[in-house]
């Protein structure tokens, strides 16, 4: 299920996240920030795990507060590959 999230990032394929996001409502968010994380070093070039790590947190906080956890995920989605390089 992942992997292609990732493919999505990788291409900066918006619509094809926000696409995935929906088609997989059912996963908390935290998980996909978890997953995302412990993935990190082999998805990312070294520089831009910090990035990815600041993101995370940012939009875990976030997601306390929010009427809408999909619209908050596909945010942090966006600024992942619009900041990360990935490999």
């Amino acid at each position: 299920n992942y992997k292609s999230l990732v493919t999505h990032l990788k291409s900066r394929n918006f619509k094809e996240m926000r696409k995935w996001v929906g088609n997989n409502s059912d996963i908390e968010p935290a998980v996909v920030y978890r997953k995302l994380y412990d993935m990190s070093s082999d998805l990312l070039v070294e520089n831009s795990v910090p990035q990815l790590v600041i993101h995370i947190a940012n939009y875990s906080y976030k997601s306390a507060f929010v009427a809408d956890h999909e619209v908050n995920l596909v945010a942090c989605l966006t600024e992942i590959m619009a900041d990360c390089e990935f490999k």
